[in-house]
């Protein structure tokens, strides 16, 4: 960590653009910060977005902002983020999830300093915004597989930081978890714990997949249980880390006490025809499902189209637009699910209901959002 501090602090000196890659976890965000409270621009605004939180057809209007009437529901005009943080700094988190539209829009911002509002049939010009971004995927490869612009990548790439996973890095390890220890320690006014030397061994030698993320949950987690000054033992540990369990990289079904709930979430989607994006994603973002979760939830899906993805789509009540969509974020969080095993010679029952109701159903609602979001907004840079 005191080389990309260094790194850090070398590219607060300059305005460069910076982009900042790793594992899901490992505090880019936190890097991108001290970016900006280190450069000359720390007195004013830094502005964050995630790129994969936000619904495709509202990302325009929040980057750029709208004008009153331009679309359903734009009662007003509206700052985009990109106003917002002018003279400032915008960190634009996973920007390798926009659209190749939202790519293109990206791209002409960056080169001109221009905006478009939607709606808008006039340019803004000489916005002055010092671009972060960070990704948790490999965008050499994204690009190579024509995901990606290339064009964009290059300017996005100006300053390259890279943060590797706390596997790789064992010897911040101790000194990250007495940190977060301490931290929670103050807050609940109780003295630090101090830990068992087979404690540290199990701490360092784990792999910790959820990186920083996790390994602060877990230390709040051990000082929540903590009612007084005491020596943390292996019991004290959750059971992956302390080698009681499976390995962490094992995959495996949900408990069968659990299946019943799962198979209630399934329900809400196909019987009472409630949104994947509103039922699923969010909980699965909070960490309310797990992934074998997920993989249970795609694998009883596949089951009911025989293996097929698009018709999937449907059956989890999502738009078709959103296959593209949907298997990437299947992808992106390894739970992607192999549908040969689910092929069958003849078409099941429910596939064929499903591919009738195709075009005998109105359009689905995309619930992600509890404002209407625009149908098709207008693209920026046209009038």
């Amino acid at each position: 960590m005191t080389t990309i501090r260094s790194e850090a602090e070398w590219a607060a000196r300059s305005d460069a653009k910076v982009l900042l890659t790793g594992e899901s976890g490992v505090g880019k965000d936190i890097v991108a910060r001290v970016i900006h409270q280190q450069s000359l621009r720390r007195h004013m605004p830094l502005v964050t977005i995630n790129c994969v939180s936000v619904a495709d057809s509202l990302l325009e209007s929040e980057l750029f902002g709208h004008v009153r009437g331009s679309f359903t529901g734009a009662y007003r005009d509206r700052v985009g983020l990109l106003e917002t943080a002018h003279k400032g700094t915008i960190f634009l988190d996973e920007v390798c999830e926009m659209t190749p539209r939202m790519q293109a829009l990206l791209l002409r911002f960056m080169e001109t300093g221009e905006i478009q509002r939607v709606g808008s049939d006039r340019v803004q010009n000489n916005l002055d915004v010092r671009v972060l971004a960070a990704t948790n995927r490999d965008p050499q490869e994204l690009v190579a597989n024509k995901l990606f612009r290339e064009d964009l990548y290059y300017r996005l790439n100006v300053i390259d930081i890279r943060i590797p996973p706390l596997r790789n890095r064992k010897e911040d390890i101790p000194v990250l978890f007495e940190h977060f220890l301490r931290y929670y320690s103050e807050r609940r006014g109780i003295a630090v714990p101090s830990l068992a030397p087979d404690v540290l061994n199990a701490i360092v030698e784990y792999a910790w997949p959820g990186n920083v993320r996790q390994m602060k949950n877990v230390a709040e987690r051990l000082i929540v249980r903590a009612q007084q000054a005491m020596v943390l033992t292996l019991a004290d540990l959750p059971p992956e880390i302390s080698g009681q369990a499976r390995p962490a990289t094992a995959i495996a079904p949900p408990p069968p006490k659990e299946k019943a709930a799962i198979e209630q979430v399934f329900d809400r989607m196909v019987k009472q025809r409630e949104s994947f994006w509103s039922v699923v994603y969010p909980d699965f973002m909070a960490r309310d499902l797990t992934r074998s979760d997920l993989r249970f939830i795609v694998k009883r899906g596949l089951q009911e189209t025989s293996g097929s993805y698009k018709m999937l789509v449907e059956l989890l009540n999502m738009k078709p637009t959103d296959y593209k969509r949907f298997l990437n974020f299947l992808r992106k969080h390894e739970c992607h699910v192999p549908f040969e095993r689910f092929r069958s010679a003849s078409v099941g029952v429910r596939r064929r209901a499903l591919e009738e109701n195709v075009y005998t159903t109105p359009p689905l609602v995309d619930t992600t959002s509890a404002a209407a979001a625009p149908q098709s907004p207008p693209v920026a840079g046209t009038q």
